[in-house]
């Protein structure tokens, strides 16, 4: 995410102590396979992370006004 929003921010710096509940996240998947929602449910995501951010530095701005 941090590469992503540095295309739009190309001074944007993320830095960050991780706590306990990162060793939650780091036993999750790398990735999720979404093939069975898709196929059965027709669930289709909205956003990749490129869209998202793009979206999420929107809304921002139009809130703090920059």
């Amino acid at each position: 995410m941090v590469e992503e929003i540095k295309k739009h921010i190309p001074s944007f710096t993320c830095t960050y102590t991780p706590d306990s509940r990162q060793q939650i996240a780091d036993s999750w998947p790398a990735s999720i396979d979404d093939s069975v929602a898709q196929k059965e449910w027709g669930w289709k995501h909205e956003y990749d992370l490129k869209e998202m951010t793009s979206e999420m530095l929107r809304h921002i701005r139009i809130k703090y006004n920059k």
